[in-house]
């Protein structure tokens, strides 16, 4: 993991590299689809959003970007976690779910929310390593949202 490069996402086109990467637990395929990548271009605007991406030898490793579009004021959302399988249980998903975490320090949020589908057992596992607290989501019902105040 040591020659594995983090950095920020400063433009939108370079989500594009996101688009079709899939990953799968058991019956559960995760993919970058139009949908997502236009989404996640348009939350790349907000202020204080920051997006990080893993690359080792200019080879994708993973993905994490987190942003304020919550109905909460205060808190910011982790939108989109992702990392490459051939990279899974090396850490990376923790880095740079951390980084995304202390960026809502710094900026002073109340906490971090995010959401994952009742299937992803690895996402739910990181989330408890952070201590995030599952919390009932009157707003979606399709998986586990999760809250970490600080």
């Amino acid at each position: 993991m040591n020659d594995i490069v983090y950095s920020t996402i400063i433009n939108p086109e370079e989500i594009e590299m996101l688009r079709e990467k899939t990953s799968q637990y058991n019956d559960l395929v995760l993919s970058f689809n139009q949908k997502t990548i236009e989404l996640l271009k348009k939350n790349f605007t907000l202020k204080d959003s920051l997006y990080v991406i893993a690359k080792q030898n200019n080879e994708f490793v993973g993905f994490c970007s987190i942003d304020r579009d919550w109905w909460e004021d205060g808190f910011f959302m982790i939108r989109e976690i992702f990392v490459n399988p051939n990279f899974q249980k090396q850490g990376v998903g923790e880095k740079i779910m951390g980084m995304c975490i202390e960026h809502a320090k710094n900026k002073k949020a109340l906490g971090v929310v995010t959401e994952t589908d009742f299937r992803n057992i690895p996402m739910q596992g990181l989330c408890k390593k952070f201590n995030f607290r599952e919390m009932n989501n009157p707003h979606w019902k399709e998986g586990i949202t999760y809250k970490l105040l600080f």
